[in-house]
């Protein structure tokens, strides 16, 4: 009996490291269930904020639309068009592709490339996990990142994005949705809307 015993606790321990996944395997399953098109609502909550800011963004590949607040972003992966519609103001200027900063370049939020991070595991279990990621380039402004996932069955999703800016925090809750049917909005196609804005060009 005590043999049988000792055999299933073996075996229980062997199964649950083999549940348990490396940050990349994580980071591989997230980018996976993304894929190529995805939509997001997001609440946005940094250290000075009084009450979240609510908005969502579309990505298409390497293009994308942003819309948070008052503020807009239009992206052809080349070209970025922020607006802001209080200011009456838009801003052009090019994509900084280095950025895994959501709000900057939410195409590149979750590429997190191993030489570029310092990965680790917070916690994991069924149901999901939470990863603690180091930049290397300190240049980058960031000095820790945190990403809260959720697991159902071989889907991966994030729940939550933390962005430590060496000490100044901005924290964001995610909500992946179906996009399906949701065409990717343009700056060709809706940049006449703008026309009475005052143009900012870093060009």
């Amino acid at each position: 009996m005590r043999g049988v015993l000792l055999l299933m606790a073996m075996l229980s321990a062997a199964l649950g490291a083999s549940a348990q996944q490396s940050p990349r395997e994580w980071i591989d399953m997230l980018n996976r269930s993304l894929g190529a098109s995805y939509g997001v609502h997001v609440e946005v909550t940094t250290d000075d904020s009084e009450e979240p800011v609510a908005g969502y963004y579309i990505v298409d590949g390497d293009s994308y639309y942003l819309q948070l607040g008052v503020m807009e972003v239009y992206s052809d992966a080349k070209l970025r068009y922020e607006i802001n519609n209080e200011r009456k103001e838009v801003t052009e200027d090019v994509v900084n592709l280095e950025s895994v900063d959501l709000l900057t370049n939410p195409t590149r939020a979750f590429n997190f490339v191993d030489d570029e991070f310092d990965a680790s595991i917070v916690e994991q279990n069924a149901e999901g996990a939470t990863l603690r990621l180091v930049p290397k380039d300190e240049l980058l402004g960031i000095s820790d990142i945190r990403l809260v996932l959720r697991r159902d069955g071989a889907t991966v999703m994030p729940t939550d994005v933390s962005y430590d800016y060496e000490g100044y925090v901005v924290d964001i809750e995610l909500h992946v949705v179906d996009t399906q049917d949701t065409s990717l909005p343009r700056w060709a196609e809706r940049k006449a809307n703008y026309r009475a804005y005052d143009m900012v060009s870093f060009l």
